[in-house]
């Protein structure tokens, strides 16, 4: 089971959606129970990662597509794996970087250098400072 709480002012977890308050609810006080604990993706932060890649993908030559262009930019930020074939060429492939698998602060590291690799390789000279003002991004 997957369950979702809240940090409250005074540190203590409250459950954060229906299924995780039926559970908790059905504990007994004193109960231990054993929980991976991860900070959750930021919705608002996914989504302007992807307003971002709309805006980058408008601003380059280079790509076709916005997938080639996400795939290659993910791959650029060091998220990929790579795959030996039968024949001995190695084939490069992006992470995924689906909201449900990749942890909030490794999102935000792919974020921040996926800014810094497109101002390097295509923003035309741009620096950071202006391209964060463009994009309206704190």
């Amino acid at each position: 089971m997957k369950a979702f709480f809240k940090v409250s002012g005074d540190l203590e977890l409250i459950p954060n959606d229906p299924e995780t308050q039926k559970y908790m609810l059905n504990r007994k006080e004193g109960e231990v129970i054993v929980a991976e604990i991860k900070r959750a993706r930021n919705y608002e932060n996914h989504k302007r990662f992807f307003s971002f890649l709309d805006l980058t993908f408008d601003m380059q030559e280079h790509f076709d597509t916005p997938e080639a262009y996400r795939r290659w930019l993910t791959m650029k930020c060091g998220y990929f794996s790579t795959i030996v074939a039968p024949n001995g060429n190695t084939i490069f492939v992006a992470d995924s970087i689906a909201f449900e698998n990749m942890p909030e602060d490794e999102f935000r590291k792919l974020f921040s250098t996926a800014i810094d690799v497109f101002l390097k390789e295509l923003g035309k000279g741009l620096s950071r400072q202006e391209f964060m003002k463009v994009v309206d991004y704190d």
